[in-house]
């Protein structure tokens, strides 16, 4: 109909947009009451931070993992079998 208007001076082409806004109103409500509804809560134990740092009794060794070119895997020097 807005485009069909023809008179002497053009066309007379408008959007009525008071039911699109209407329409998004309603969206909006119906989200804002629907959203505290649908959300749960979940119960989490969450670690607590200390400022004291982990003791820790003695410095650990490394350790030395070796694969040669014939795929022959040593753990620490010794020889542990091929891949």
């Amino acid at each position: 109909m807005a485009m069909s208007s023809f008179r002497g001076k053009g066309v007379i082409a408008y959007i009525n947009v008071t039911p699109l806004v209407d329409v998004l109103l309603v969206l909006l409500v119906i989200f804002m009451v629907t959203a505290p509804m649908v959300s749960q809560k979940v119960k989490m134990d969450l670690p607590q931070a200390s400022a004291e740092l982990p003791v820790q009794s003695s410095p650990q060794k490394p350790i030395h993992l070796k694969i040669d070119q014939n795929g022959q895997i040593y753990w620490n020097g010794v020889p542990l079998g091929n891949l």
